[in-house]
C-alpha cells in the first residue's frame, strides 16, 4: 500500500511519498512529490482568485517533484516522522565577500561554501554541528499536496 506523509505549512501542504518504509525498527525512505494542476484564475480580490482549487488538486495525480532525490526518514517517539538536519546559524553570499575572509573560512569545518552562499554552521560547547529534528508528520494513506493560489 502507498503511504504519504503531509507537512502542513501555513495554508499549503508538502507531500513526501514513503518508500522502503521498515516499522518495526521506524525507518523509511522518503521522496517530494507535487500534484500538478493549471488553474482557472478569476480576476478579482488582490491579483486573482482560483474557485474550486481544493478540488482540482483533489482530482490531480501525485508526481515526483522534478530534481526530487530519495532520503532516509525516521520516527520518533511520538510517532512523527522526519529526519535530522544540521543548524544554520548564517547563511551570506559570496559575492562581495573579501577574498581574506573566504579562505579562512574553507578550512573551518562549521563553514561550507555552496554554490553563491557560504554557510556558517551552529556548534556545541564541544565544537561539534548541532543538529535538530525536521518534524514531516504521521503517515497517511492520500497525497494532501496544496499549494494556495489565492494569495
Amino acid at each position: 500500500m502507498i503511504k504519504y506523509i503531509n507537512k502542513r505549512i501555513y495554508t499549503d501542504i508538502e507531500s513526501y511519498l514513503v518508500t522502503e518504509i521498515n516499522e518495526a525498527k521506524g525507518t523509511a525512505m522518503a521522496i517530494e512529490v507535487e500534484k500538478r494542476i493549471k488553474p482557472k484564475m478569476i480576476p478579482g480580490g488582490f491579483v486573482s482568485h482560483c474557485p474550486n482549487l481544493d478540488q482540482e488538486f483533489d482530482a490531480a495525480q501525485p508526481v515526483v517533484k522534478d530534481g526530487a532525490t530519495a532520503f532516509p526518514i525516521t520516527r520518533n517517539k511520538d510517532g512523527i516522522w522526519g529526519f535530522r538536519t544540521e543548524v544554520i546559524a548564517l547563511a551570506l553570499p559570496v559575492k562581495g565577500m573579501k577574498e581574506e575572509w573566504l579562505e579562512s573560512k574553507k578550512d573551518d569545518p562549521n563553514a561550507e561554501i555552496k554554490g553563491d552562499y557560504i554557510f556558517l554552521y551552529e556548534t556545541t560547547k564541544t565544537g561539534k554541528r548541532k543538529t535538530t529534528f525536521e518534524k514531516l508528520g504521521t503517515l497517511s494513506d492520500t497525497c494532501g499536496y496544496f499549494y494556495d493560489y489565492n494569495f
